[in-house]
C-alpha cells in the first residue's frame, strides 16, 4: 500500500510542485489585492 502511494507521489511530484506554486501565487495576489484595495 505505502509502496504504491510512494510510487504515485514520485510520478506526480513535479506536477504537484507546479500546482502548489500556482496556488501560492494566486493566494498571494489575492491578499495583495485586498491590502491595496483597503489602503487606497
Amino acid at each position: 500500500m505505502f509502496r504504491k502511494i510512494k510510487r504515485l507521489y514520485e510520478e506526480y511530484k513535479p506536477y504537484v510542485r507546479v500546482d502548489l506554486i500556482m496556488y501560492g501565487v494566486l493566494i498571494l495576489s489575492i491578499i495583495l489585492y485586498f491590502i491595496f484595495s483597503t489602503i487606497f
